[in-house]
């Protein structure tokens, strides 16, 4: 069992898991393979990303990041953006909600 003072910390666990609305959004996407390696790397590392902000849900605070997941030009799969909300705890144990995965718009040409 996890340490409950080691929040977050490299070398912890943390349960990580992605909302039902991402899940169907990857799948629409083609992304679901990367969006599980992310989901299982964000089990060791939760503060995986760009910090967007923190914010408290009653007594506990929620850190939210953002992910860039690379496009793979040769299996179609178009890079994404994923955001993940992190609540260290309490409640015990410190978990991982992926909850949103958005396609990066494309360049346009001559910007």
């Amino acid at each position: 069992m996890n340490d409950p003072h080691n929040q977050g910390d490299p070398g912890s666990t943390e349960i990580a898991a992605v909302t039902d609305r991402a899940a169907q959004r990857a799948k629409e996407l083609g992304v679901t393979e990367a969006l599980e390696a992310l989901r299982a790397e964000l089990e060791r590392e939760p503060r995986l990303g760009r910090h967007i902000r923190t914010v408290a849900e009653g007594t506990q605070q929620v850190e939210f990041y953002s992910t860039r997941i690379e496009g793979d030009p040769a299996t179609d799969r178009p890079a994404v953006n994923v955001v993940h909300a992190f609540a260290p705890a309490p409640p015990w144990p410190p978990t991982v909600r992926i909850a949103s995965v958005v396609p990066e718009d494309p360049l346009h040409p001559g910007a």
